[in-house]
């Protein structure tokens, strides 16, 4: 008979059906797919040398250090590799699901003490079925890592500014959480913890919680956590790639950007695609009446969460949409709140109303999705057909059950929000199954390199010309490192070679190279994504 308070082992029980749940949710597949440009070969590849090479310190990439990301997605997926004794696309991806359950479990803690069992449980389901962490979890990235030592952070800091909790332990948490942000995405950790703190407390009034003796214990905790790498780095001889990883792919990326130029207003678009389907509810959410003071406190911390992400990603030119990510548990947070209300009959009326006009849309759109998928995407890809109709039928059915639970109002107002939750987990479970590994046919680049590898033997020699550094994608799938030619004296004096030499071109320089060397037909080509790949002899 458990001794723990009813409180303590209804809590217990919860978090262990989360973490089954969003471990099939995020888990089912997860090596059934190819590792896809432009980052998944990369993590791939290093983590593949790193066990090949027994390192630790740095990861290689193709031979090279690859000093452009921290360490700790590296670490996890190594001691992955180590426990099942393999490294390949399962193992790449080990890191991304387990921060994809730690999220959702992390969350659950963090809406419980303010709202309770109820909303807490609706939350997190939220965020584990927000298209951009279901995604996310499913790929070899480190901003799921980043969101799930974000969400820690704020876990433990909640407990204090709202809860009363020991302070000095809750500030040690949180500080052993922002070294491990550092760890996995550098200075931006602590900017995405502090932002949202500050505000908090701002708003709270709460200046009484940032005591010197505090703070310090965070910073120190921090610096314990993430230095003795950056130490480490630097005694070995490593100093550029700790100067690579802090500054250039930071603070140079922010203020003379090189890549993902886009407009200011950016994630006023993305934040609606990859927050969906909840944040087009995010509007109902705002000032619900009927909350008490915690809820009050715990609405006003995600309002500030995602105000603060947004202001903060849109001021640097170099955007991307995942930068966001850790901005997705805010807007479970809210969403929950006017779930809550839908399914206990109290939200007001004009948002009842609105509420399920969108759930009713959803509907509608799935069926009007599968119907698309089964007459036209199945027959203009017709190597994709069975996927095709497999996501369709999972889209009627599910389109079905939403409309369904909206007409039949004997069911009850949380029919239709559950239809789309559970028509939501198998969309993404099949897909996951079924469709992306299908679809490596048209991403993957194993095809090609298996071609490859049938012309090339293992003494010849295989260069790739004016590849981006760390476009290895062929590496991966080759099995074999491929040196880069610069330039085309290089390329003049590799091709003049007495002995049969190989050379992989890409179509942006494949006139470059003809142009060099003549009209050389390739050997073979196959289109990768919206790329194509051409192989080259010079005999």
């Amino acid at each position: 008979m458990s001794t723990l308070p009813p409180g303590a082992a209804e809590r217990r029980r919860d978090l262990l059906v989360l973490v089954l749940g969003a471990a099939i949710l995020f888990g089912a597949g997860l090596g059934a797919r190819d590792l896809w440009n432009p980052n998944e070969p990369v993590y791939g590849l290093a983590v593949a040398e790193m066990v090949r090479g027994d390192l630790w310190l740095l990861p290689t990439v193709n031979g090279e250090p690859f000093d452009e990301k921290p360490i700790l997605y590296f670490w996890l997926a190594r001691v992955g590799a180590a426990l099942t004794g393999r490294s390949d696309e399962l193992v790449a991806r080990l890191p991304a699901v387990a921060s994809g359950v730690a999220c959702v479990l992390l969350l659950y803690l963090l809406v419980w003490p303010y709202a309770g069992k109820l909303r807490a449980r609706l939350a997190a389901v939220l965020l584990a079925t927000t298209f951009v962490v279901s995604w996310s979890a499913r790929q070899a990235q480190m901003d799921l890592l980043l969101a799930a030592c974000v969400l820690g952070a704020l876990v433990a800091l909640s407990r204090v500014i709202d809860h009363d909790g020991p302070a000095l332990r809750c500030w040690s948490l949180a500080g052993a959480a922002t070294g491990l942000g550092f760890l996995s995405k550098g200075p931006v950790a602590p900017v995405c913890i502090g932002l949202v703190v500050l505000g908090h407390v701002a708003w709270r009034r709460r200046w009484d919680v940032l005591k010197p003796a505090h703070l310090g214990a965070a910073a120190g905790t921090a610096i314990l956590v993430a230095a003795p790498w950056f130490l480490a780095l630097i005694a070995t001889g490593h100093a550029d790639a700790v100067y690579e990883m802090l500054y250039r792919q930071n603070v140079g990326r922010a203020v003379a950007p090189w890549d993902h130029q886009r407009p200011w207003w950016y994630f006023l678009k993305y934040f609606w695609i990859d927050m969906a389907p909840w944040s087009v509810f995010v509007p109902l959410a705002a000032a619900l009446p009927g909350r008490d003071a915690s809820e009050r406190r715990l609405d006003g911390l995600a309002w500030i969460w995602i105000a603060a992400y947004v202001a903060f990603f849109s001021w640097p030119v170099s955007k991307r949409s995942v930068y966001l990510l850790p901005a997705a548990p805010a807007v479970a947070v809210l969403v929950s709140g006017a779930a809550e209300r839908l399914l206990l009959a109290t939200l007001p009326r004009v948002r009842t109303l609105a509420a399920r006009a969108i759930v009713g849309a959803y509907g509608v759109l799935f069926v009007a999705a599968a119907g698309y998928l089964w007459s036209q995407a199945a027959s203009s890809h017709p190597l994709l057909r069975t996927e095709a109709r497999t996501v369709a039928v999972v889209l009627l059915a599910g389109g079905v059950c939403v409309i369904g639970g909206l007409t039949f109002r004997a069911l009850g107002n949380a029919a239709a929000p559950a239809a789309l939750i559970a028509a939501l987990c198998t969309l993404y479970v099949v897909v996951a199954v079924s469709v992306l590994p299908a679809v490596d046919l048209y991403k993957s680049p194993r095809g090609f390199c298996e071609i490859v590898n049938g012309h090339v033997g293992e003494d010849d020699e295989l260069r790739g010309y004016r590849f981006w550094k760390w476009r290895v994608g062929y590496s991966y799938y080759t099995g074999r490192a491929i040196p880069r030619i610069e330039s085309s004296d290089d390329l003049v004096e590799y091709w003049a070679r007495n002995e049969r030499v190989f050379l992989i071109v890409e179509r942006g320089f494949l006139d470059e190279v003809r142009a060099t060397i003549g009209a050389v037909e390739p050997l073979a080509e196959r289109a990768i994504g919206a790329n194509r790949a051409f192989l080259l002899s010079n005999r």
